[in-house]
């Protein structure tokens, strides 16, 4: 059976909106599950290893923490809905949220190649019996059968955040830091993405 990524994005032109409020969706089973997984990117579970555990449970494939994966910035909030179901699989789609760029271990920020004010993410879910026992550090620690539910597909290979939390994480990361070229990529960074906040323009002294 064909399994596509967890997630995919397709991206409009614009300037960000930087929504950050409460997802909006149908009830549906497969868009609580994004739902879910928007609050706890709004949370800033995606950067810590408590978090990532926490988020496991969403999905039908997971591993250890990854401490040096990249982390990718994006709002939340948008409208979430159901797109497509057949079977055992589903489509979800938000919309009216924005791709904000990376940030790399390196504590680098790269803004996304096109500004964008509406980036759809679809995510493909599986319906599955299959759940994990998830270890302190996200690893798998044991595979069981239980009840049926709907998880996103494929594996994660970045982890997620809003501004606020990536601000708070880089100036964590720079100041337990010794590099000085790690604590000037965070210098960097933790200036752009306060320009990233809302009312921050080119002009602004945020």
């Amino acid at each position: 059976m064909k399994r596509f990524p967890a997630i995919t994005a397709m991206a409009l032109l614009g300037m960000p909106l930087m929504m950050n409020q409460a997802p909006k969706s149908n009830g549906k089973p497969t868009e609580q599950v994004v739902v879910h997984f928007e609050k706890l990117v709004a949370n800033g579970a995606f950067l810590t290893p408590q978090g990532w555990k926490m988020a496991g449970a969403l999905f039908a494939q997971w591993g250890p923490f990854p401490r040096a994966s990249e982390i990718s910035l994006t709002t939340v909030g948008g409208s979430v809905g159901e797109t497509k179901v057949s079977d055992d699989q589903a489509q979800v789609e938000t919309k009216w949220t924005d791709d904000l760029g990376t940030i790399d271990s390196t504590l680098r920020f790269k803004p996304p190649e096109v500004r964008s004010d509406m980036t759809s993410y679809v995510f493909h879910l599986v319906y599955t019996n299959k759940h994990r026992d998830i270890g302190a550090n996200g690893e798998t620690i044991r595979e069981a059968t239980g009840p049926w539910e709907w998880k996103i597909d494929g594996p994660v290979i970045a982890r997620w955040a809003t501004v606020d939390h990536a601000i708070e994480y880089v100036e964590q990361m720079r100041d337990k830091s010794d590099d000085p070229i790690i604590r000037n990529n965070a210098d960097k960074t933790i200036a752009a993405l306060k320009r990233l906040r809302p009312g921050c323009g080119n002009a602004s002294a945020c």
